[in-house]
């Protein structure tokens, strides 16, 4: 027997945990983390949502950012190298996009001054250029002018001096298709001057697509009124398509007599002429005279258009297809969101064409939304074996498409 008890036996000490790394602070993402995560990058979720730092730019919603179904496509990501990209204008072209125009200029023009990227981009002078044309700053443009000289050692853009309103002014080429917004306003005169210089160069088969028409002020009304009327006194054979939501708004407004406003009435009975409907017309010009205490305007109604031959039951309609004539698809104004009657049209127009030209010298901004919406839709149509070719894109625009990953080689310069 022992005299004394053995102590307890001591329990194992476990080993101290390591340390683990701090992980660093999150670095604010940039303008090509901002496209590259909207492109491809999913959440658990199935839905990407990028928001960066200071909360300007939200972007959400995978599906208008479709990836191509083809196996033997290659994915599209942000290339490290487009042509004339730098992280200014890449966050520039953003800011524009979501209509911080000011900021947007402000960003390039510390940009040229002070970051040596910016000052190796010619994409990013000519950007700044355009947006000096676009505000009518003919000093700040000849001063710049004088720098792109030295830095470049070749001539610097001229001024447009017809250019006032910017890109608007850039006259497109006759006939096409002109789409109007949701509702008719002031801002519509960006889609009226398009179909007024289709007017004025004796286009034919111009396409008015009324489709998202529902709603409209008196002086967008009135516009769109007058705008008709010249085409109709000159002959120009419109097609004005889908007006029928457009002509329920009417009906609806001319109800409340002269407080509808005489731009509502006046488009009403101008609709009614194109549509070759007499009847109606007489009936609502006599409560036009009796709402104004003036007189209506007289029935002269356009050219009856040539009736189709008799087999043509079986061909598509003027509605589905557009005429063989019209060679090059006109885009303008502002293009924002899914901007499904666009790319609706261009699909159309694709038809039959190995290379589906689309004049974009018209268009004043493309939001970044509509910009993917757009990569789908040359993507789609680029599957067919088909060449997509944007025509006149001005320099801010250029950069968005660049970004969200349009290649370098659908960009042609619009002819002088």
């Amino acid at each position: 027997m022992a005299l004394f008890s053995k102590p307890p036996a001591k329990k194992p000490v476990p080993p101290a945990p390591e340390a683990r790394p701090v992980p660093a602070a999150p670095r604010r993402p940039s303008a090509r983390d901002l496209a590259s995560q909207a492109l491809g990058r999913k959440r658990e979720s199935g839905r990407p949502v990028v928001e960066p730092a200071g909360g300007d730019i939200t972007v959400t919603g995978a599906s208008l950012l479709e990836m191509p179904h083809s196996a033997a496509q290659p994915a599209f990501e942000v290339m490290q190298a487009n042509p004339g990209l730098c992280a200014v204008l890449e966050n520039a072209a953003l800011l524009y996009a979501s209509g911080q125009g000011a900021p947007a200029r402000s960003l390039l023009e510390q940009g040229v001054a002070s970051d040596h990227d910016t000052r190796l981009s010619p994409l990013a002078w000519l950007a700044l250029f355009d947006m000096m044309q676009r505000a009518g700053d003919r000093n700040g443009f000849d001063q710049l002018a004088l720098q792109y000289v030295v830095q470049f050692e070749r001539s610097a853009p001229s001024w447009e001096e017809s250019s006032g309103r910017a890109l608007v002014a850039k006259a497109g080429p006759v006939g096409g298709y002109v789409a109007f917004p949701a509702r008719l306003t002031a801002a519509s005169a960006t889609q009226i001057d398009a179909l007024k210089r289709a007017i004025e160069k004796g286009a034919t088969q111009t396409r008015v697509d009324l489709a998202q028409v529902g709603g409209f002020d008196d002086e967008g009304a009135r516009l769109l009124a007058d705008a008709l009327a010249v085409a109709r006194r000159r002959a120009c054979p419109l097609s004005i398509q889908k007006a029928e939501k457009l002509r329920l708004a009417l009906a609806a407004a001319v109800k409340q007599g002269a407080g509808a406003g005489e731009g509502a009435w006046m488009l009403a009975l101008e609709l009614l002429q194109w549509a070759q409907s007499q009847p109606p017309f007489d009936d609502l010009a006599i409560e036009y005279a009796v709402a104004f205490e003036q007189s209506p305007p007289s029935w002269e109604p356009p050219p009856v258009p040539p009736a189709a031959p008799a087999d043509a039951a079986s061909a598509p309609s003027a509605e589905e297809v557009l005429p063989a004539d019209v060679e090059t698809l006109v885009w303008t104004g502002v293009m924002a969101g899914a901007a499904l009657a666009h790319f609706t049209r261009l699909a159309e127009f694709a038809q039959g064409r190995a290379i589906v030209p689309v004049d974009m010298s018209g268009v004043e901004r493309v939001d970044f939304v509509c910009a993917g919406a757009m990569l789908n839709a040359i993507n789609r149509i680029e599957a067919q074996r088909k060449s997509v070719q944007l025509i006149g894109v001005s320099p801010i625009v250029r950069a968005l498409l660049l970004l969200i990953g349009i290649s370098p080689r659908h960009f042609v310069k619009k002819a002088q």
